[in-house]
């Protein structure tokens, strides 16, 4: 019995296998080549209110390292970058260390002028080795093509999801539709600023949502799946 390229592709048992390997190797190519925050908020913070400038600074931001998207905002006035590193993450709930893991680290800067002044909007996406595990493991991504970008895509697909309002509760669980077919599950957090970066916004911390584990259809429950579908009244008939 002989099988082909693309359903040996396919095989659960080839996801499995090879989840934890192809992780390792997204997250060791993110830290080698990770963004160098402060610099790219100073060169941010050079930025212009006129569509000429604003269009040479997404320029320059787009050939940096560790930039994984630039966009000019509606009007040509902002913009905002989004970014990736690998950081140590230490979970902390009531002052108490829960457990250390590495995390792959997705920021998103607004900047604009706010009133007077220029002024940053940050927010962050983290995946945990077990989430893109997990994406291996239980979605249909292609296992021809490099791991990193594919969850670039689902870091942007996050961020796209928490402007437009999509996130689903669930049993104090939250979920974001992932772009491939599916679900990121996980939480909200807080992590610091870091002081090399210049910012401050009276808090020291920005927020963050830690995508825990992928789930495809096969593993959402009933009610998340019909709200997947855009079912919020989770009607089963």
């Amino acid at each position: 019995m002989q099988m082909n390229h693309a359903a040996f592709a396919r095989s659960p048992a080839l996801r499995v296998s090879l989840k934890r390997g192809l992780a390792r190797q997204a997250i060791a190519i993110a830290d080698r080549d990770a963004a160098d925050m402060p610099g790219l908020i100073r060169m941010a913070a050079g930025l212009r209110p006129n569509a000429k400038a604003v269009e040479r600074l997404a320029l320059r931001l787009k050939g940096r390292p560790g930039v994984v998207r630039v966009a000019m905002a509606p009007g040509g006035k902002a913009l905002s970058f989004i970014t990736r590193a690998v950081r140590a993450v230490e979970a902390r709930v009531e002052g108490a260390t829960v457990f250390h893991e590495t995390g792959l680290i997705y920021l998103r800067a607004r900047v604009g002028m706010v009133g007077p002044g220029l002024g940053f909007q940050l927010s962050a996406v983290s995946f945990c080795a077990h989430a893109l595990e997990r994406l291996v493991e239980r979605s249909d991504i292609d296992l021809q093509t490099a791991l990193l970008p594919q969850v670039d895509a689902e870091a942007r697909a996050i961020f796209r999801g928490r402007d437009r309002a999509a996130r689903i509760e669930e049993a104090g669980d939250e979920y974001y539709p992932a772009e491939t077919p599916g679900l990121w599950a996980g939480g909200h957090d807080e992590m610091a600023l870091d002081p090399d970066w210049g910012l401050s916004n009276g808090c020291g911390r920005l927020p963050v949502f830690s995508a825990r584990t992928f789930l495809s259809e096969a593993e959402m429950r009933p009610t998340v799946w019909l709200r997947w579908k855009g079912d919020p009244a989770c009607r089963m008939a």
